[in-house]
């Protein structure tokens, strides 16, 4: 996208471009992003972020990949914009209605234990499903908050091994969030690979542009269960655009999360990282909304702790930790 064509709808937006050093910095009064024309990383807040697509100059216009587009919606703009990504287009709503900086509170908690009932989810050589290890993982997230947070909401999507549409789970978080305004929703999972190698977690936030080719596979696996029947009511919440100032905070509850996690179970499960893909779970819920891959079930020795229902707790515990973080920091 050319960056004349977002400053037309941000004229907030400004940009400085060294000659020499081909060094440039899109900025505003919340924050200064800085690239280099050519490569494919970008700086911001001091932190280093690598995009599949590198940022090119053609004439006297600058054009940037959809993901620093988004990077720049979601930490330079002070209101919130609702977008969305259509091929080559870019569609957006602008309220300019101010966010005001608060603490980002967190009253009510959905918990959604992944795949269940006829949908297995992924498994182990042995035959043990996925489905039973977030179950797992789940009722003890529901259980350590009901005894330590007694004053939060908690709500399981599926509390027994029950088949629910991806589109029913996040429905049903939003009927939270319409009874009670500061909710997270967070998804357990477990990943897959064609080699038993594969190790680690990783903590995903919602995404038109996936962060890498290996997250949009993730995604497509976790998706494949949408339902044949379409809700209407569900199809519109599904299509309305991203919200900035949504994604953002779903950003920083998943860099909380995946902080703890790392802390409570590293190196025993190693850390993947933050990432971000279109999860069809995520994109129907209206609240931040987290995915969590606790590991790879393909691999022998995760696999084995994973079924474990001390390093269950442990998840649970940490992720728990991760949530409280966030709610303690500021937006």
């Amino acid at each position: 996208m050319a960056f004349s064509d977002l400053k037309s709808i941000l004229p907030e937006l400004s940009t400085k471009l060294k000659k020499f050093t081909r060094v440039g910095s899109i900025y505003t009064p919340q924050g200064n992003l800085q690239f280099r024309l050519g490569s494919s990383f970008y700086t911001l807040d001091g932190k280093i972020f690598k995009i599949p697509k590198a940022i090119l100059k053609k004439e006297e216009d600058v054009y940037l990949p959809l993901d620093l587009v988004e990077a720049v919606l979601l930490n330079l703009i002070s209101y919130d914009v609702r977008y969305q990504f259509k091929e080559t287009e870019l569609w957006v709503l602008i309220p300019k209605e101010p966010v005001p900086k608060r603490n980002l509170n967190v009253k009510a908690i959905v918990i959604d234990a992944g795949h269940g009932g006829k949908d297995p989810g992924t498994s182990d050589p042995s035959g043990f499903f996925e489905k039973d290890v977030s179950l797992g993982v789940a009722r003890y997230t529901y259980l350590y908050l009901r005894k330590y947070y007694p004053e939060i909401r908690v709500q399981m999507v599926r509390k027994n091994d029950s088949f629910v549409e991806l589109e029913d789970r996040s429905k049903l978080a939003n009927q939270v969030l319409q009874d009670t305004r500061d909710v997270v929703f967070i998804s357990f999972h477990c990943n897959a690979s064609l080699s038993d190698k594969a190790a680690g977690f990783e903590v995903y936030y919602l995404s038109q542009s996936p962060s890498t080719e290996a997250a949009r596979e993730t995604a497509l696996l976790e998706n494949r269960y949408v339902g044949k029947h379409k809700n209407p009511v569900v199809s519109q919440i599904q299509s309305q655009m991203l919200s900035s100032v949504t994604q953002r905070r779903s950003k920083k509850l998943a860099a909380a999360v995946a902080e703890q996690y790392e802390k409570a179970l590293s190196p025993e499960i190693p850390s993947r990282g933050v990432k971000k893909a279109d999860f069809s779970v995520l994109r129907g819920s209206l609240m931040p909304a987290v995915l969590v891959e606790m590991g790879y079930l393909t691999n022998p020795e995760e696999s084995r702790k994973l079924r474990d229902k001390t390093y269950q707790k442990k998840i649970a515990r940490s992720v728990i930790k991760g949530i409280h973080e966030y709610a303690s920091s500021k937006d």
